[in-house]
C-alpha cells in the first residue's frame, strides 16, 4: 500500500497485518509525506482436512 499527500498538509497512515500478526506500520506527514507498507503472504496454512 502506498499513500501519498496532496500538498495540503496533513498526515496518512497504513498499517499491514497479515494472518493477525503486525508486520508494518508507516506515517506519512508534511506537503508531500509518503507513507508505504509492504509484506509477503506466508504459504497457505494446510489442515489435515485439506491434505486428504
Amino acid at each position: 500500500m502506498n499513500s501519498v499527500l496532496d500538498g495540503n498538509d496533513g498526515g496518512a497512515r497504513c498499517a499491514l497485518v497479515i494472518r493477525g500478526r503486525h508486520v508494518q506500520t508507516a506515517t506519512a506527514f508534511d506537503t508531500y509525506g509518503r507513507a508505504t507498507c509492504s509484506g509477503e503472504l506466508p504459504a497457505p496454512e494446510t489442515t489435515e482436512e485439506a491434505a486428504s
